[in-house]
């Protein structure tokens, strides 16, 4: 298991919250004095909390459009999640968080990055809030955005894949795979290992012999009778 997780949610949220936050700034001018270095002496710990605070809520956002938009952008276009049993998970646990840790924080910090940078550098060119931003800055955030979409993908075909490896994958006709605001998809309900009958009781059942057909007693006259015709 990883020794400090944390450093995931940052790289997950926090950091893509922050930029994300920036673009609040010619909209909001009070978010712009949350960012600014101050002096502790003349307005304390209250906008440094403050930016903290926003920059969590933001990354937790524009993770809510990562799922919507960039998941959904990866399944379309072939990557799609396994159907992952989920009865082995109680003993893989810490090889799933992991994975979790090594993989899919690694996938949110390139996804969410990636919207956050849509948005901050939009408003940011639509008000002009800097001389520098032109044509070329144009063409850079474009390459930018091309690499993180790219090392989502990578990052994620990887999550998925080596899960499948780790947990086993249940065989479902015409599954292709959905997605989910924090993760892959969970099908413990359709695991083998959840069906109602057990193996062994169905065995059991079908190596019990067949039963002989019934008897039927003919009455007493009626076999003399036949004894008779018979002479």
């Amino acid at each position: 298991m990883d020794k400090f997780p944390q450093f995931g949610l940052i790289v997950a949220y926090l950091v893509p919250g922050f930029i994300g936050l920036v673009g609040f700034v010619p909209l909001v001018p009070a978010v712009g004095q949350w960012l600014q270095p101050v002096n502790q002496g003349d307005m304390g710990f209250g906008p440094p909390i403050y930016a903290l605070l926003a920059a969590t809520g933001v990354g937790m956002i524009v993770s809510c459009f990562r799922w919507f938009v960039i998941d959904r952008l990866h399944h379309l276009t072939g990557l799609n999640a396994p159907s992952t049993d989920f009865s082995r998970l109680t003993e893989r646990v810490d090889g799933l968080d992991y994975l979790a840790q090594n993989h899919f924080r690694y996938y949110e910090f390139a996804a969410n990055t990636l919207l956050a940078l849509v948005w901050t550098y939009c408003i940011n060119r639509y008000f002009h809030t800097s001389s520098l931003l032109s044509v070329r800055t144009d063409l850079g955030m474009v390459l930018l955005l091309l690499v993180l979409l790219a090392a989502s993908r990578d990052a994620l075909a990887k999550y998925y894949s080596r899960t499948r490896q780790l947990l086993g994958e249940i065989a479902e006709k015409g599954f292709i795979g959905d997605t989910m605001y924090n993760g892959i998809g969970h099908h413990e309900e359709k695991g083998g290992s959840n069906s109602t009958t057990p193996p062994a009781a169905n065995a059991s059942e079908s190596a019990k012999p067949a039963s002989p057909p019934p008897v039927v007693k003919q009455p007493v006259g009626a076999k003399h009778k036949g004894d008779k015709q018979s002479k």
